[in-house]
């Protein structure tokens, strides 16, 4: 190798024991040396004794499921039976080979590979090799961007070499990357010398002036001219060096005899398929020594099992150069010998197909089915959609583009899925199938914030008003209606609810409960929260299911509930949770996380999300992640960044008629102000939740904002207004309150009395034990009665209610009201010691869960599986952690997390 001294050096380091997550990725464009350099690095790995397992992407595979991940596993295949049972039936069920007929669950699969790995790299080092990435199937993509961010503590090592200067999508942004430069001059003066016939004089400056640095074009430059004599003639504007190195292999290939153009063709077209197919696919009495003449060409390599081109560009020149009609037949003779496989086959006819074919199609559609089986939902999307463009019947075009407009929902690739729902509609279609397509596309204008277009595609005006409305399309109305908050699209679904309810099984039907629990949370809140522990229960609930019920339960405040089913569906530590649903699911995770305390979960769910949205990518998912973030960081104490957050928020959902979003941004711009001490803004953004005449001006939202209101109203001087808007929820909510409203109506109730009658307000909510499922509004429970107390000159009892606000908000991280408190403390007359630092806290959320529950008695293996970590690097961070907590035992670790406050 000449020169990449400084290259193979940041290599070495990357993938060094020492580094924190051996990994690298290299960069570059086509012929710059990104593979000699993973070669030599790979080769340098197995002469030191490490294990290393390769694969190399091709776009003929591209839309294969997880057909990168098999090629790079199947050296090791055989430690699957040492696998967790889940974790194998997951990994055999995304490779095809599982008895399950579910599809596998894809951290539960991603999981696998990383145990997998972890127990071969348990006897030796070992590196993962990855070439030509951009053209592996996106379900390989994200199991290895899964591995990456877990690859601290485990001995091994990730290299992916990828064309292009911009990272992959999937690969975390911690991992060291590298743009493979082009050759100093001096080196490329080396390496042209270095050739079998080196040009001299003119064609010598001409070659290192068109090469421009760029390896592969120097060495096949220097061939070309050597040859021919000359160089290939340029145009009056300069080739890029890609497309010249195709003109310069084109020209090699086209000098070889017919039959080996032929086979090269037909190779070309099968990258990926085994050798025995390929030759299968040649005309009748074809062997192997075709292709003797383009590898003594240079252009390919044969082996016992497959052929390989040189470089891509390789096959890429022989493949543009065919005429289409004999790369049509090429792609149909390999269909013929794939009927094994009918996934390759269905994607050989379509290469072969130009104009409709419903056999095509038909075959393509099997494809996505059983690509969804294996949990591969962007090889289906890709799938639905090439079946879409060769169905002949316009109400099957419009079927397949509807579901792989869906199929892009659940990927969170909304502008896609908007086109597809834009091409699905039809205007004279069968009105059931039209009915269908009109609910995903308003289901995309709702994800893409067009509140009233949403609802009116689902709910459309010429609608009778008691038409009865499918249970399928009502949870999407439903669900504007929620996130709008907009009176007359509730009233409009109201008796369309009604007109179905007595349908025989109606009454416990997932998503007629989600229908009637979200519109009316109140009226029927009550009987539908009976229901759920049966419902929720059930087994055989589909993600979709799971995720409906999940917000449900935390619309009616089951809150532990509604954790335990999202997080079933997408999960902070997965690579595609912000892509789930367009990150509403991530983000509904994250407000459950947020109402029940685990302030640490819930960031972690959103910092992606909000990125996006602060990117410029405003949808529901991203804009609700920035909801919660800014109410993190305002009761946290990042007062200015809640501020900000919460502005840029309400900046798009305002106008958006995004009600549900804009109360929480209120809320979160109202905690930031208080935590300054600016109680007139924090009434300022109160007081907006609440019509003039003190009504919730969202029907379910603004209710949890009426204590707050009240304090910040008794502090501005506005307490009548107060308690006109607690009249008015109380009257709405009834007898429908959870236990978590109905302690903060009893704390609205407490802030608004005389002074001498909020004793029994105060009392009476924290008398019910429920309330302790909601640590913060807990928490504002015991200090402001606590303050109360003092001003009433009952001092021990004001002591004991401060500390225990103090110890729970100081548990929370909840630093602004834990120094409210501990003022108060002072002020009682009590020598309050200066918050000790928590040793557990000051661990990283994911190193806090692991000590959590190694605490609790799990194994390694068991936290593994919880937290989607190898044994071996759960073992690494309860080692880290030992000392930052000053224990010595995995049994002392206990006795930390109770003494820890909140816990």
């Amino acid at each position: 190798m000449i020169g990449r001294q400084q290259e193979r050096a940041f290599i070495a380091a990357a993938l060094s024991p020492r580094a924190a997550a051996a990994s690298v990725l290299l960069l570059g464009e086509p012929g710059v040396g990104k593979t000699l350099l993973l070669d030599t690095a790979a080769d340098e790995a197995a002469r030191a004794g490490t294990r290393v397992l390769r694969v190399r992407g091709n776009a003929a595979e591209a839309e294969l499921a997880f057909a990168g991940l098999h090629q790079l596993l199947l050296p090791v295949l055989d430690g699957v039976d040492g696998l967790p049972v889940r974790q194998r039936a997951a990994l055999l069920g995304a490779f095809g080979m599982g008895e399950d007929p579910a599809p596998p669950d894809p951290m539960m699969m991603s999981l696998a590979v990383l145990t997998l790995a972890s127990q071969v790299a348990s006897t030796g080092p070992l590196l993962l090799a990855v070439d030509d990435a951009q053209w592996l199937d996106r379900g390989s993509c994200q199991v290895l961007g899964f591995l990456a961010r877990r690859l601290a503590g485990e001995s091994i090592g990730l290299l992916v070499a990828a064309r292009g200067a911009h990272r992959p999508d999937w690969l975390d942004p911690s991992v060291p990357h590298l743009v493979v430069p082009a050759l100093a001059p001096a080196e490329a003066e080396e390496l042209l010398s270095a050739q079998p016939e080196p040009p001299v004089g003119p064609a010598r400056r001409q070659v290192l002036a068109t090469a421009a640095g760029n390896p592969l074009a120097l060495v096949e430059l220097a061939r070309s001219a050597a040859r021919d004599g000359h160089l290939p003639a340029a145009g009056p504007v300069p080739v890029p060096v890609t497309d010249l190195l195709e003109r310069t292999f084109a020209a090699q290939v086209g000098e070889l005899p017919g039959a080996t153009r032929e086979a090269l063709l037909v190779a070309a077209a099968a990258e990926g398929v085994a050798l025995a197919d390929v030759l299968a696919a040649l005309p009748p009495g074809s062997r192997t020594d075709v292709w003797q003449p383009a590898e003594r060409a240079g252009l390919v390599r044969l082996h016992a099992d497959r052929i390989d081109f040189r470089h891509p560009l390789v096959r890429s020149a022989v493949y543009g150069a065919a005429p289409f009609a004999e790369r049509r037949g090429a792609h149909l003779a390999l269909a013929e010998v794939l009927a094994g496989d009918p996934d390759r086959r269905a994607w050989q006819l379509s290469a072969a197909t130009v104009t409709p074919e419903e056999p095509v199609a038909t075959a393509l559609e099997a494809a996505a089915l059983r690509a969804l089986g294996r949990g591969a939902v962007a090889e289906a999307l890709a799938a639905l959609e090439r079946a879409a463009h060769l169905h002949p019947v316009p109400t099957e075009r419009a079927r397949l583009r509807a579901t792989a407009a869906y199929a892009a929902v659940v990927t969170g690739d909304i502008a896609r899925a908007e086109a597809l729902a834009a091409q699905a509609s039809l205007p004279d279609g069968d009105p059931d199938a039209q009915r269908w397509i009109s609910a995903f596309s308003g289901l995309v204008e709702m994800l893409m914030l067009r509140m009233e277009r949403a609802f009116r595609l689902v709910v459309p005006d010429e609608l009778p008003g008691s038409a009865q409305i499918d249970a399928g399309v009502s949870t999407i109305a439903t669900g504007i209606v929620y996130h709008s908050g907009i009176p007359a699209q509730r009233e409009r679904v109201r008796p369309m609810l009604a007109a179905r309810a007595g349908d025989e099984g109606m009454a416990t039907h997932p998503f007629h409960l989600w229908d009637t629990g979200v519109t009316d949370p109140y009226l029927h809140g009550n009987t539908v929260r009976g229901h759920l522990p049966a419902v929720t229960a059930a087994p055989g609930l589909i993600p979709t299911e799971k995720h409906t019920l999940g917000v449900l339960c935390m619309v009616l405040d089951e809150t532990e509930t509604a954790i335990g089913l999202l997080g079933e569906v997408v999960n902070p530590q997965w690579e595609d949770a912000a892509d789930f649903h367009a990150g509403t699911t991530a983000a509904d995770l994250a407000l459950a996380h947020l109402d029940g305390g685990r302030w640490a979960d819930a960031r972690l769910g959103v910092e992606r999300l909000a990125d996006r949205f602060l990117a410029g990518r405003h949808n529901l998912g991203t804009v609700r992640a920035l909801a919660v973030l800014a109410t993190l960081c305002a009761l946290t104490g990042e007062s200015e960044n809640a501020r900000r957050h919460a502005a840029a928020v309400l900046a798009v959902t305002e106008p958006a008629h995004a009600l549900a979003t804009t109360v929480r941004a209120h809320r979160a711009a109202a905690f930031a102000a208080t935590a300054l001490g600016d109680h007139a803004a924090a009434h300022r953004h109160l007081r907006a939740l609440f019509d003039p005449a003190g009504a919730p001006l969202h029907y379910h939202l603004s209710c949890y904002a009426v204590a707050d209101h009240a304090a910040a109203a008794v502090l501005t001087g506005h307490a009548e207004e107060a308690r006109t808007a607690l009249r008015r929820v109380t009257a709405e909510v009834g007898d429908g309150a959870s236990a978590r409203l109905r302690q903060i109506l009893l704390r609205a109730g407490a802030l608004l009395a005389e002074p001498a009658a909020a004793g029994p307000y105060f009392r009476q909510a924290l008398e019910d034990p429920a309330g302790q499922r909601w640590p913060f509004e807990r928490g504002q429970l015991w200090l402001e009665y606590g303050e109360w107390l003092r001003r009433q000159r009952q001092i021990a009892d004001a002591r004991s209610a401060l500390a225990k606000a103090r110890e729970i908000f100081e548990g929370l991280g909840a630093g602004p009201w834990a120094a409210r408190a501990e003022a108060e403390l002072r002020a009682a007359g009590v020598a309050v010691d200066p918050a000790r630092q928590s040793a557990l806290r000051s661990l990283t959320p994911q190193r806090q869960r692991i000590v959590r529950l190694a605490a609790q008695g799990l194994t390694n293996r068991e936290i593994g599986e919880r937290l989607f970590l190898s044994p071996r690097t759960v073992g690494t961070h309860l080692y880290q952690a030992f000392p930052v907590l000053g224990v010595t035992a995995r049994g002392q670790l206990r006795d930390v997390v109770e003494r820890e406050p909140g816990d």
